[in-house]
């Protein structure tokens, strides 16, 4: 009779890669309030939240890293190195070198 022995029941030490670049809902609701709902690129209502450093970029979801666009800035942003250079600018002048980062801000955190 073959008896397989159960695999350990212990949780990761850090999350995987796609749970570290996703917004949490605490830290979406604070980049909200932060921005007061309105798209930083044009002013309008938002309706996304951008990753500054982009996830390809290993941008993590942390409050220092994100910001409120609408859906025609957001994709105009991806699309333009220019606007993606002013943004990581203007947010390392806002929360230093490190602010895409989790482990370096120490800020509001994705939880």
């Amino acid at each position: 009779m073959f008896n397989p022995v159960p695999k350990p029941k212990f949780g990761r030490k850090s999350p995987k890669r796609a749970n570290k670049t996703a917004f949490s809902k605490r830290t979406r609701l604070a980049i909200i309030e932060r921005d007061e709902g309105l798209c930083r690129q044009c002013g309008r209502q938002g309706s996304d939240i951008h990753h500054v450093k982009f996830r390809s970029q290993m941008g993590e979801g942390i409050y220092t890293n994100g910001m409120v666009v609408c859906h025609q800035c957001h994709m105009k942003i991806h699309q333009n190195k220019g606007l993606q250079e002013y943004w990581q600018g203007k947010f390392k002048e806002l929360y230093g070198e490190d602010y895409w980062h989790e482990y370096v801000i120490g800020s509001i955190q994705r939880s």
